[in-house]
């Protein structure tokens, strides 16, 4: 007589290979992906002590202040001065783990006034495809600006990167410029 349950098992090969996709699956994907790649950076610059910084660049605007990007980002350590510049009279500059999802170094915000003129994210140059991927699905098509620079226009702001980064480029960075500003710096704003 046969055991009834006997058609019911899993064989002990399916099972050991089974638990070595399981195992093995998410290694592989982390290790030898891009985006899994991208990922262990995050949490990699994470976990020494790097923060995030999340923001939306649609929603920007020059009325949000100094004050409400602190208290909006407070696990970030600004350190602030009088620079005046092209983008502003004070500049405040912290170190990030990542923006929006990609691995940076670093940030500075400009403001003028107490009010938020510019953005500046320096990021790591191996995510630069992916920026432009992630940016191209949010604010939609660039446009192209002589010198090999992409901008999008946001309802209250400009959006710049460069097309190519060189190889020595020693800090590939996003911009991000009020629409007051950058009228004010000769920037035609497109729509």
């Amino acid at each position: 007589m046969t055991d009834p349950k006997a058609r019911f098992r899993v064989p002990k090969l399916y099972k050991q290979a089974m638990l070595l996709a399981i195992v093995a699956g998410p290694i592989i994907w982390l290790m030898f992906t891009d985006d899994g790649r991208r990922r262990t950076d995050v949490v990699m610059l994470t976990l020494f002590g790097g923060e995030e910084m999340n923001l939306r660049l649609d929603t920007l605007a020059s009325t949000a202040t100094e004050q409400a990007i602190r208290e909006f980002l407070p696990a970030l350590e600004w350190d602030c001065a009088q620079a005046p510049g092209p983008f502003g009279s004070r500049a405040c500059a912290t170190k990030i783990a990542s923006f929006n999802g990609t691995p940076a170094y670093s940030s500075v915000i400009y403001t003028d006034g107490d009010y938020l003129q510019a953005i500046k994210v320096v990021y790591r140059p191996r995510y630069h495809g992916w920026l432009k991927g992630e940016l191209r699905r949010q604010l939609g098509e660039p446009a192209f600006d002589p010198g090999d620079v992409l901008r999008w226009t946001t309802p209250r702001g400009l959006v710049l990167l460069p097309s190519v980064i060189a190889p020595e480029e020693p800090e590939p960075s996003l911009m991000w410029i009020a629409a007051e500003r950058a009228a004010q710096g000769g920037m035609p704003i497109l729509r």
